[in-house]
């Protein structure tokens, strides 16, 4: 490598920096945007930094490049700086959470401007716009030698009843449920109002009162019932099922199944 892409790569270790975009590298050896993308396009060419996409790199450790090994930097930080103004959300969120059950090798992130998926190896990143009206319920973690945006607990919990395909599926999102050990109560109650969708407050409390880890207070069940109206709705579009009369929804078979096999699990444990 040249001086100069000695000086950006041993630079990025020091900082223990591992995804960097051509804005940093041009900051970072006060040097043009113009001189920096060539410089990365030749560093790709070397094996010492490797391209997620335009403007985006990971930068392989010495140890990859002397054993000459297979590198694969972690997708959650990649998704975190793809998108700066974005946040971890859905299966993710739970994942970071310590609420998921399985690897996935899908991120999810939420964005409020679109943006491209990201194919990263094995890995897929999938953007999910929303409006700047659903841009909230954010925190921040630590994660790795980085902070990263990510869903709270309880838009995260929202998040993936509203949307569970973007969560493994209604069985998984059930099990990721079981894990909760507490919620914010005010908090979900707000979000629920913030949402505005009577569907997803019914949902949300049927599940809820459904599973033993956690107890639904009553003050919370009356709020969503009295936010939710009176009106029967059905738990999954028009899929046909059982009325549940104390959350006047439809239950279909596979929520019922989902509820019904957790208790068994949970009572084998």
């Amino acid at each position: 490598m040249s001086h100069l892409e000695q000086q950006l790569y041993f630079s990025l270790g020091e900082r223990d920096q591992r995804i960097f975009t051509i804005h940093d590298v041009a900051a970072l050896l006060h040097i043009s945007e113009y001189h920096a993308r060539n410089l990365t396009s030749d560093m790709v060419t070397k094996q010492a930094i490797e391209r997620v996409k335009p403007g985006l790199y990971a930068r392989v450790p010495e140890s990859v490049i002397l054993d000459k090994k297979l590198y694969t930097e972690d997708a959650i930080l990649i998704a975190a700086k793809a998108a700066p103004t974005a946040f971890l959300s859905y299966y993710t969120a739970l994942g970071l959470h310590g609420l998921a059950e399985r690897f996935s090798t899908r991120v999810y992130v939420t964005s409020p401007t679109h943006q491209r998926d990201i194919t990263y190896h094995e890995v897929h990143i999938t953007f999910i716009k929303v409006t700047q009206q659903r841009f909230f319920g954010i925190t921040t973690l630590g994660y790795a030698y980085d902070t990263v945006h990510v869903s709270d607990r309880e838009r995260t919990i929202l998040d993936c009843i509203a949307r569970p395909q973007y969560a493994g599926g209604w069985s998984e999102c059930i099990h990721c449920l079981q894990n909760l050990e507490d919620l914010e109560w005010d908090r979900l109650l707000s979000y629920l109002k913030r949402f505005g969708n009577k569907v997803l407050a019914r949902r949300c409390g049927y599940l809820l009162s459904s599973l033993d880890n956690l107890k639904l207070p009553k003050t919370v069940k009356k709020a969503i019932l009295g936010f939710s109206g009176t009106n029967v709705y059905y738990f999954i579009g028009l899929q046909k099922g059982t009325l549940d009369r104390e959350w006047n929804l439809i239950i279909p078979s596979n929520i019922t199944e989902a509820l019904h096999n957790l208790a068994y699990e949970v009572k084998a444990r």
